[in-house]
C-alpha cells in the first residue's frame, strides 16, 4: 500500500514542478532573472522571469523567494541604493496619455558598481484581473530593438510581458531600454515595471537588488470651457483691398468701439474709429489708398473683447 501511494503522488509532483516558473541559474555567467524552461531539462532562457512584476495575481516581482534581492537574502524592493525609472517622447504630462499617440519609452535600471541589468514590464488595464491566461494588455507593447528586448506571453496566449533579451543588459552602473507603446483609445492603464541591477556573478543572490514601479496612466482630457457670450462680431471687406476698407460690426451690448490698424511690424499706422455706440449693427468705411502695398492688421475692441482681422492692401 505504501508503495502504491507513492506512485498515485509523484505523477502529480512533477506536474506541479514543470508547470512552475523557476528563477533559475543560468549555465552562461548571467544571473538576471530567468524563466526556466521546465525542471527536467534545466535549460534557462536569459529573459525576463514571466509573471515577476508584482501585478494581480502574480507572486510578487524577481525579489520573491529563491530569486533575487530579499529572496536571495538580500534588500527588499525598492530599499537597495540604485533605481528603476521610464521616460516617453513625447512626455505624458500628469501621467496622462493622448489616445492612440505612439509613446517612444525608455526605462533605465541604475545602480553604482553593477555590471548587468534587466528588466520586465506589463501594461494591463484596470479590470484587476489575476487570470494570467487571459491577455488584458491595454495599448499595444512595440519591440523597436530586438538585440536588447523581446516580448511574450504567459501561457502562450495570456498576459504580455516585455522585457530584456539574453543579450541585453550588458553595462557598468546603469542600462537603458527602448520600446515603444501606443496608448489604447480608453481606459486607465496600470504600469508594473521591475527592474533588476545585478553583480553578474553567475549566481541569482543577495546583492543583486530589485526595483519596482506600479503607475497608473490615464486618458488625457481636454476640457472645454464654456463659451460665453460674444460682445460683438466683426468682418472686414473687401479682402484683397486698393482704396476702401469696410468693417461692419454687431454690438450686442452698448460700448465703446475701437479700431487701430496696425503695419506688419506692428506699429499703429493709424486710428479708423474710436466711438461709443449703441447695441445692434454697425458698419464703417475708410479710405485706405494712401497705404503702401502690404499686409496690415486690424485690432477691433469694444469693451474688454478684442478682435483681430488680417488684411491685404494691393
Amino acid at each position: 500500500m505504501k508503495t502504491k501511494r507513492i506512485l498515485r503522488t509523484a505523477p502529480f509532483l512533477l506536474g506541479i514542478l514543470a508547470l512552475a516558473p523557476l528563477c533559475s541559474f543560468n549555465s552562461e555567467p548571467n544571473d538576471i532573472c530567468s524563466l526556466k524552461s521546465g525542471v527536467k531539462d534545466g535549460v534557462a532562457s536569459a529573459q525576463g522571469q514571466a509573471s515577476s512584476v508584482g501585478s494581480p495575481g502574480e507572486m510578487g516581482t524577481c525579489s520573491r523567494s529563491g530569486c533575487h534581492g530579499a529572496g536571495s537574502g538580500g534588500l527588499a524592493d525598492n530599499a537597495g541604493p540604485g533605481s528603476v525609472t521610464w521616460t516617453s517622447v513625447p512626455a505624458m504630462q500628469w501621467n496622462q496619455y493622448a489616445p492612440g499617440q505612439v509613446y517612444h519609452m525608455t526605462v533605465t535600471v541604475a545602480e553604482a558598481g553593477k555590471v548587468h541589468f534587466g528588466f520586465e514590464m506589463e501594461m494591463l488595464d484596470n479590470s484587476g484581473s489575476t487570470n494570467g491566461h487571459v491577455n488584458n494588455t491595454l495599448g499595444t507593447l512595440t519591440v523597436t530593438d530586438a538585440v536588447n528586448t523581446r516580448t511574450w506571453q504567459a501561457f502562450g496566449t495570456g498576459r504580455l510581458s516585455l522585457g530584456h533579451s539574453s543579450s541585453g543588459g550588458y553595462a557598468t552602473n546603469s542600462c537603458s531600454f527602448t520600446f515603444d507603446w501606443t496608448a489604447p483609445s480608453s481606459g486607465t492603464a496600470n504600469m508594473y515595471l521591475c527592474g533588476n541591477a545585478s553583480n553578474n556573478n553567475g549566481a541569482s543572490d543577495g546583492p543583486d537588488n530589485v526595483y519596482s514601479i506600479h503607475q497608473q496612466l490615464s486618458p488625457l482630457v481636454t476640457a472645454v470651457p464654456e463659451k460665453e457670450a460674444e460682445v460683438f462680431s466683426v468682418s472686414a471687406f473687401p479682402v484683397p483691398t486698393r482704396d476702401i476698407l469696410n468693417i461692419k460690426c454687431n454690438l450686442k451690448e452698448e460700448g465703446t468701439l475701437q479700431v487701430g490698424l496696425f503695419n506688419s511690424n506692428g506699429a499703429l499706422i493709424r486710428t479708423l474709429e474710436s466711438k461709443s455706440l449703441e447695441a445692434g449693427p454697425y458698419m464703417g468705411s475708410y479710405q485706405v489708398s494712401d497705404l503702401s502695398a502690404g499686409i496690415y492688421f486690424l485690432k477691433i475692441t469694444c469693451g474688454e473683447e478684442t478682435r483681430s482681422k488680417t488684411i491685404l492692401i494691393q
